[in-house]
């Protein structure tokens, strides 16, 4: 299987070139179908709330939107252009549901998704929990983009983090179609436990890896206090990795709320690109 189909979902202006790049230089890069898409926020009333709106305030609302809108997509397409890859823009209205669940609807049919790390200065109130929801229900692979950018190497050398879970398991085959011939790649389980059936189960991933022609090593790491995160940046450092693969969220909302997860960890600190399954 190969990529055929890239998302780039677009939230603000500042990250638009910068994920624009990225999707172009994947969509190059596989010869695939890039979609852009930006999602125009609804205004919502509450029922039970006795307001009046006047209609200049929705147009005002609507050419604020609109204009956004625009000055996103002129980036989308002076990069795609530029570039030169098959390129498509989609400038959605939310409507009376959240704008991330319009991406959900246009992530089920991709390939890939690709998106940036939550952005508190520009984000709308209606986008600021994207990246958890696509990632989440969207079904579909996410690949985080961060500030640094992606890089012409990505696919070549990865940290996989292996936890012998579902979504491990689909990170760990979702990332297939993004690696190079040959690439290098680092699994690494970090905890103190000592687990034959755990080092049997990375030894068989390693295996069929291999298979596909990589070059595979094993690693256990003891975290000696730091989070799963911090761990797995330290190692992709250490190697110089261009990608850290992990599945997301393999704990419940809960969980993650009051312990913190290693999701959001790799969201919040990674400098090279995440790809993420769930």
């Amino acid at each position: 299987m190969t990529i055929r189909s890239i998302l780039t979902c677009l939230l603000n202006e500042p990250s638009a070139a910068r994920l624009s790049e990225a999707g172009s230089a994947l969509a190059e890069r596989f010869d695939a179908h890039l979609v852009g898409q930006h999602t125009m926020e609804a205004v919502v009333i509450y029922p039970g709330i006795a307001m009046h709106v006047p209609g200049p305030t929705f147009e005002t609302f609507n050419i604020a939107q609109r204009e956004e809108g625009e000055a996103i997509e002129k980036v989308f397409r002076s990069v795609t252009e530029r570039r030169g890859v098959n390129a498509e823009w989609r400038f959605v209205r939310a409507d009376a549901t959240a704008a991330s669940d319009r991406m959900i609807d246009s992530a089920r049919a991709m390939d890939l998704v690709v998106m940036g790390r939550p952005d508190k200065a520009y984000d709308r109130a209606d986008q600021r929990y994207a990246l958890d929801r696509v990632i989440r229900d969207g079904g579909r692979p996410v690949l985080l983009i961060p500030e640094e950018g992606m890089g012409e190497t990505v696919g070549k050398r990865i940290v996989l983090g292996h936890a012998g879970t579902r979504e491990s398991t689909r990170a760990t085959f979702d990332m297939l179609p993004l690696l190079h011939k040959g690439a290098d790649i680092h699994i690494v389980h970090i905890g103190d436990e000592v687990d034959e059936l755990r080092d049997s189960a990375m030894t068989d991933i390693s295996t069929t890896l291999a298979h596909h022609g990589h070059n595979v090593t094993m690693t256990h790491r003891v975290p000696h206090g730091k989070s799963v995160a911090e761990m797995l940046i330290h190692e992709a450092n250490e190697v110089g990795a261009d990608m850290i693969v992990a599945g997301a969220y393999g704990h419940s909302r809960t969980y993650a709320f009051f312990l913190g997860a290693t999701t959001g960890g790799l969201v919040e600190h990674s400098k090279v690109p995440v790809l993420f399954s769930a």
